[in-house]
């Protein structure tokens, strides 16, 4: 291949995907997040607004890195398209019309199936940092999180794209409807506002739809709720959190609390706060709620704040407290002194108040 005909294929490829981004992401995020803002709250997942403009601004810088590797990765496979190596055709009549439903069916089946065990393998903590961790910067995402991802991670995202046309045949129209629809899929679990009626849970085929909720909730716990597409995997495997549906209906139907037999943890009045971590010369944003402890939130989330028994007896997850009001379960080891001063135990603090700051 030619360098003028590497050019050639990569602009095609990459201005493709940054148009998609264009008509889908930034409407979207407009709309939910700067013009409507307003009239779209009573659907707003997440109570409180965590995203800020850095937020934005690291996510708008990854998403075009990724445009760029997944431009790239195109460049072959337009490459060999060219060459005929791939499976790829244009005329339906080639396999008739049921192949083009039958082949849409299970570009969507082994991609969701292929999302679901790799994303749940870049969880692993030897694989996070170097894959996963730039994806959940965003515990509160929006629209232009959708791609925002480590170029390591863009090549695992975007491999179906270009192996699956070399497995079996797929029609030009059947990759197209597939890029669209995962394209819209991603945005809408990024969305950060839940779109779908009261009830789709409980809808005997809908329920398999991934909602914005599903995905959200995957942002904010980080250990669940790793499906694409569709919930079966999660079903299956035992990783859909538990109070998922009930906390869908929370969101799609007003004055509704989540059941306590659906709450896995302590308090069903689920507020959700920001929690502002300065240790040594890092600081760390993050979300948690008043159902967890404060370090139970920020370990999920793969923010190492300090600490060793977990337990409320060491005094290794000791800091001060300098703005908001938490609840300590238990303290065996803090003086009235230290009390008194603001220091608390992460490991046994729970949120009381919108926004949270601790200082080691």
């Amino acid at each position: 291949m030619s360098i003028s005909l590497f050019f050639q294929y990569f602009f095609q490829a990459f201005t493709e995907i940054v148009w998609y981004y264009v008509i889908f992401a930034i409407p979207f995020f407009l709309v939910f997040w700067v013009i409507w803002k307003k009239y779209w709250q009573p659907r707003r997942i997440q109570v409180v607004q965590r995203a800020t403009p850095h937020h934005f601004k690291h996510d708008l810088a990854f998403s075009f890195s990724s445009f760029f590797v997944f431009a790239v990765m195109d460049v072959f496979l337009l490459y060999l398209e060219h060459k005929g190596y791939t499976q790829l055709y244009f005329k339906v009549d080639q396999y008739g019309w049921p192949w083009i439903f039958i082949s849409l069916a299970l570009v969507l089946f082994v991609d969701d199936a292929f999302f679901y065990w790799t994303h749940r393998a870049m969880h692993h903590p030897r694989l996070y940092k170097f894959f996963h961790k730039v994806h959940h910067e965003s515990t509160d995402p929006s629209p232009l999180t959708a791609f925002a991802f480590h170029p390591s991670e863009a090549i695992i995202e975007n491999a179906m794209n270009v192996v699956l046309p070399f497995i079996f045949p797929l029609h030009f129209g059947v990759v197209i409807v597939w890029q669209v629809f995962s394209m819209l899929n991603n945005v809408m679990g990024h969305l950060g506002y839940e779109l779908y009626p009261a009830g789709w849970t409980k809808t005997p085929l809908l329920r398999y739809k991934t909602a914005s909720v599903h995905h959200n909730m995957h942002h904010q716990r980080f250990h669940g709720n790793y499906a694409l597409y569709f919930t079966w995997w999660d079903k299956w495997m035992g990783t859909e959190f538990q109070d998922y549906e009930a906390r869908f209906e929370q969101i799609v139907t007003p004055n509704v609390e989540p059941s306590a037999a659906s709450t896995p943890t302590m308090s069903s009045s689920y507020k959700q706060v920001t929690v502002t971590a300065q240790v040594l010369d890092q600081t760390y944003v993050f979300g948690a709620d008043d159902r967890q402890s404060i370090l139970q939130s920020a370990l999920d989330q793969q923010i190492p704040l300090p600490y060793s028994c977990k337990s409320g007896r060491c005094g290794t997850c000791k800091m001060k407290c300098t703005e908001g009001t938490v609840i300590m379960k238990k303290n065996a080891i803090l003086s009235n002194v230290e009390l008194e001063a603001g220091y608390v135990l992460t490991c046994q603090s729970f949120p009381q108040t919108d926004k949270i700051s601790l200082k080691k």
